[in-house]
């Protein structure tokens, strides 16, 4: 059984909308996980929703997105990252998760919170705490056709092709686009300041520009170079979340970027 929730909920400053599409750069395979089960099926099928239209589930995408963020922040000196990013510790390890996790007291959390967990673990999410970051998931825009195309496996022992093992990859062809909505809750507290430094000038400034990112699976094979853009940006205030109000939206993301860190 988890310790104590710790409880962020009344210090919402703004929770930002981004409306985004991926293009797909290469073909793009992500799997199910699915066997065989016939000779006339596709050995490594795509998924697809109820529709059997292809999707990218939003915990892929955030996936992507946190192996990537923490490999920047991993290949950063110290005083860069601090300098540009606020971030005096990256990610927590496993003893520190565990001590955050099986605290009781609501008051000592929230300083673990601050002292043991690092900002991966605070932006995308620990046990004990739900992440400020959601993701849906990404639907495809239009109709299209999947692609099969036959690879083999190869023996890394004899680095050579395995005789009679051929299989096939269902993928989404390349230059498509799929949609998908990244919601970010800022809160009002110093303890989540390095969060929100690296969401505003790391994440949302990339993809404004276009983030070029690997998705999916079989990337070795020619597989999954996508590009992440924003298209559109909302930031709602607690009063317009509170009403229902929608608020125009944003036309240049770096003056707002600028703003938002003007705390």
């Amino acid at each position: 059984m988890s310790g104590g929730q710790i409880s962020l909920h009344g210090k919402l400053k703004r929770r930002v909308v981004v409306g985004c599409v991926i293009d797909t750069n290469e073909p793009l395979h992500v799997g199910i996980g699915k066997e065989t089960l016939s000779v006339s099926e596709v050995d490594l099928p795509t998924m697809v929703n109820k529709k059997d239209e292809p999707i990218i589930p939003g915990s892929s995408i955030k996936g992507a997105l946190r192996a990537y963020v923490t490999r920047i922040l991993s290949s950063l000196d110290i005083s860069t990252g601090n300098t540009h990013f606020g971030v005096k510790k990256i990610k927590a390890n496993e003893d520190e998760i565990n001590d955050f996790q099986t605290e009781e007291s609501p008051e000592i959390k929230e300083k673990k919170f601050s002292e043991n967990l690092g900002v991966i673990d605070k932006l995308f999410g620990a046990s004990g705490f739900a992440s400020p970051l959601r993701l849906t998931d990404a639907t495809l825009t239009g109709d299209t056709k999947l692609i099969k195309r036959t690879h083999v496996k190869i023996d890394n022992d004899l680095d050579r092709a395995e005789e009679g093992a051929l299989f096939d990859i269902q993928a989404v062809p390349e230059n498509r686009n799929f949609n998908f909505k990244l919601i970010f809750d800022e809160f009002n507290d110093s303890i989540t300041e390095d969060v929100s430094k690296v969401f505003y000038k790391m994440i949302l400034k990339q993809i404004g520009d276009g983030l070029e990112i690997f998705l999916g699976g079989m990337r070795s094979r020619g597989y999954g170079l996508c590009t992440i853009k924003a298209k559109q940006v909302l930031s709602y205030n607690p009063e317009e979340l509170a009403l229902g109000k929608t608020p125009e939206p944003i036309t240049n993301i770096s003056q707002f970027i600028n703003d938002a860190l003007k705390r």
